[in-house]
């Protein structure tokens, strides 16, 4: 299944949005080295995209409207893209944060 947002994700959907937001980065840093850089390829490519069509446009009106456009969609476009890649390591990145939260619980318990 192609998740096209943290929320729709069946690991993440018991987290804020600013925790399932830090639980994906934490499963991007999890990924190996090859599917980071098939990541950051895939965003260069989106974003040359972007950027050969912003050139095409003619008079400033226009290429302002298309910049602003542009800047709207890339998150949209991209964010599917990231969840997707680091989906397979979100377990990970989830069992990290359980233990990070009891490792303070309990250390709050003792003082």
């Amino acid at each position: 299944m192609i998740y096209f947002s943290p929320r729709q994700v069946p690991e993440l959907k018991q987290f804020t949005l600013t925790e399932r937001a830090a639980l994906v980065l934490q499963a991007q840093h999890l990924m190996p080295t090859p599917r980071r850089w098939l990541a950051n390829m895939i965003k260069l490519v989106v974003l040359s995209a972007l950027f050969v069509l912003l050139i095409n446009v003619q008079g400033w009106y226009w290429q302002v409207l298309t910049l602003l456009a542009a800047g709207l969609s890339y998150p949209l476009l991209l964010q599917p893209v990231n969840l997707n890649l680091a989906r397979p390591y979100i377990p990970q990145a989830v069992a990290a944060a359980k233990r990070q939260s009891d490792i303070v619980v309990n250390e709050a318990e003792h003082h």
